[in-house]
């Protein structure tokens, strides 16, 4: 009984979670529901997906998973400094954008990577609730 309860707590998190990164594209909870949140990220696979952290140092009990982003930023750097080497912008345009280029790279890979935990958190509420 205990397991069936703490299925549907983890299908009503998942819920609460798509419906974040829907809004928000990210998901804040306290720490009371960190239990919880590891084992629906471990179930899930998102865990590869999505980065764990406090949300504020100066607040213990929030949390906020957001985009694991870590990679992307490296290729964003490596991208506009091809852009340059390519041609593809002045060396001008190049001085005074380069912190927005970057911006714009990294924020078009969190994107693309709350879609992919929207599609991974959808999958897993069908799964769990047997397609409804």
């Amino acid at each position: 009984m205990k397991l069936a309860q703490s299925n549907s707590e983890l299908l009503e998190l998942a819920k609460r979670m798509l419906n974040a990164f829907k809004h928000f594209e990210c998901f804040i909870f306290e720490k009371r529901e960190l239990e919880a949140v590891k084992k629906l990220l471990r179930e899930t696979g998102l865990n590869r997906h999505l980065l764990l952290r406090r949300a504020d140092p100066r607040y213990e009990h929030i949390y906020v998973l957001l985009p694991w982003r870590i990679e992307f930023e490296q290729e964003c750097l490596a991208s506009v400094k091809r852009l340059l080497a390519e041609g593809r912008v002045d060396q001008d345009y190049y001085k005074k954008n380069y912190k927005l280029l970057i911006t714009q790279c990294i924020k078009h890979f969190e994107r693309e990577k709350v879609k992919e935990v929207i599609s991974i958190l959808r999958d897993y509420i069908n799964r769990v609730s047997g397609g409804f």
